[in-house]
């Protein structure tokens, strides 16, 4: 028997590709500069079909249940490549794993407005398939800005219950978007519905401009997303700072298998570890506000339902937040309808 447990109603992978992971080890890994990695996926993406793309996913997908996530937002391609395929698969799968794990799908403008200006009419064709939110990245356009503007224009025209932005992911102080995107979302009062994903470059500007910009975020209520692993390439954005500013941030695997990180399983405890050891979570309520960032389940109502319904439990053989984040262990899961967090 187990004498002392630590149950939760699972964990929250906040962010990740569903679409363009499992690609590996099929497709051979090779350490190129991220243009042309990106130029492969690219590549491949125009030989994905709806089968390979589900195919794939679920694979991912069964990883993560089995280290007790219940809760996921994919960001699904949408562009000329690879067309509306990945929504269609993920659609699909959110229906045929609707009693094991939430399934949220962001539409995501991968490449760019400038590079395929057709992606906006594929958008707007995919937000009409059934209930997702938006997703951009401020780096794909020349002009980030006007990037911003036209996604958060399209979120509101078909009033998509939430908008992402891969938000300064080069780490470099030039590339710092965070502040128009915060003052976009002030005036237009839809702080709450807008998540900022990575956020690197908020660790790379002074310190000055990083507090006034976090202090901007809280007033204008947006959420972050923090992806560990990318720590490979760039910084971790100011994590704890803003955390004090009690700006909601939930924790993400981000690419999974693919041209961009060949490894990740989904094992969230595993990513909040690398999270703790990168930003030396180790003080005990440090330690719980990272176990909090992966229990973070969906602020979307509909959402947050489903995830309500599910009749699962993760348990674990241990009451020690330590222990988890520690040993990162296997996860007991549970058929229970009663669930305490």
């Amino acid at each position: 028997m187990m004498s002392e447990i630590w149950k939760c109603k699972g964990f929250a992978n906040a962010h990740t590709h569903l679409d363009k992971g499992m690609l590996v080890p099929e497709v051979v890994y090779v350490d190129a500069p991220a243009s042309i990695r990106g130029g492969w996926t690219r590549e491949k993406k125009a030989e994905f079909t709806k089968m390979d793309i589900y195919d794939r996913a679920e694979k991912a997908l069964l990883q993560m249940i089995r280290y007790g996530t219940t809760y996921v937002r994919t960001h699904v391609d949408v562009d000329p490549v690879v067309g509306l395929k990945g929504i269609e698969a993920m659609l699909e799968l959110q229906q045929a794993f609707a009693k094991q794990i939430v399934i949220d799908i962001t539409a995501f403008n991968q490449e760019g407005f400038d590079r395929y200006p057709e992606t906006e009419k594929l958008l707007q064709e995919a937000l009409t398939m059934g209930r997702m939110g938006l997703g951009g990245h401020t780096l794909v356009d020349v002009d980030g800005k006007l990037h911003i503007r036209k996604m958060m224009a399209l979120a509101e025209q078909f009033d998509v219950p939430w908008l992402e932005f891969h938000t300064d992911e080069s780490g470099k102080p030039e590339d710092f978007l965070l502040p128009f995107l915060a003052e976009q979302a002030l005036e237009q009062e839809c702080g709450d519905k807008i998540y900022a994903i990575h956020c690197n470059s908020l660790a790379t500007v002074p310190d000055l401009e990083a507090a006034k910009t976090i202090e901007l975020m809280a007033n204008a209520k947006l959420h972050v997303t923090v992806c560990p692993t990318a720590v490979a390439t760039r910084p971790i954005t100011r994590t704890k700072e803003l955390l004090k500013a009690g700006i909601p941030v939930a924790l993400g695997s981000d690419n999974m298998g693919d041209l961009f990180n060949p490894l990740g399983g989904g094992n969230m405890l595993g990513y909040a570890q690398l999270l703790a050891y990168v930003q030396r979570f180790y003080e005990p309520e440090e330690q719980l506000a990272l176990l909090d960032m992966i229990r973070r389940g969906p602020a979307d109502p509909l959402s947050a339902s489903s995830h309500h319904e599910l009749n699962i439990s993760v348990v674990f053989e241990t009451q020690e937040t330590r222990e988890l984040l520690s040993h990162v262990p296997l996860p007991h899961i549970v058929q229970d309808k009663v669930c305490s967090a």
